[in-house]
């Protein structure tokens, strides 16, 4: 399984990475540290979570390979997820995009910096 963020999108993310940042796609089901609750959708919905290493927790208990390195995941999220993904940004109202071969598996990726708390 593998993501690559699209050059637009590295840009735009190139700030939040510093030597020691961990990089972590979280299907947003409620579990973990960086959900806040489970979406009452049947739409997936995901958040792309820049944290220090200390903040990385046993639920993420999974990588997948990206561009811009390492990207850790839920292991059972894989299932919500494409073996082939790309990140790219919506140019009409600067959003994150997560795309599969299925599709779009998310319009509206949130991004959440979480280093400085």
């Amino acid at each position: 399984m593998e993501l690559t963020f699209s050059d637009a999108v590295i840009q735009k993310l190139n700030h939040y990475l510093k030597a020691d940042t961990k990089i972590v796609l979280d299907f947003d089901d409620g579990v973990g540290p960086f959900s806040d609750a489970a979406t009452c959708t049947l739409d997936a919905s995901f958040n792309l979570d820049f944290v220090r290493p200390d903040q990385l927790t046993d639920e993420f208990n999974d990588t997948i390979k990206s561009n811009l390195g390492t990207v850790y995941v839920k292991k059972y999220s894989k299932d919500q997820m494409n073996p082939k993904m790309v990140m790219e940004l919506n140019p009409k109202n600067l959003t994150y995009v997560l795309k599969g071969d299925s599709g779009i598996l998310d319009e509206n990726v949130q991004v959440i910096n979480l280093q400085n708390q």
